[in-house]
């Protein structure tokens, strides 16, 4: 776990929070419609596609 979030401090420090943020929203969108598509998972979907919204919401300048 370490090593994970030492790259994904990495990956802030390159870019911005805010950018990560953006890229992370329609990833969640992703596996929502993946879930829904190939595994007829409904549940979980609703969880991801929560997230993304969550995500979306967060206004980060920095």
């Amino acid at each position: 776990m370490k090593e994970f979030m030492s790259v994904l401090e990495g990956l802030v420090d390159q870019l911005t929070l805010g950018a990560i943020l953006e890229m992370l929203e329609p990833i969640c969108h992703k596996k929502a419609e993946h879930l829904r598509t190939h595994w007829k998972d409904g549940e979980s979907a609703k969880l991801w596609d929560k997230a993304a919204k969550q995500i979306e919401s967060i206004n980060v300048d920095i």
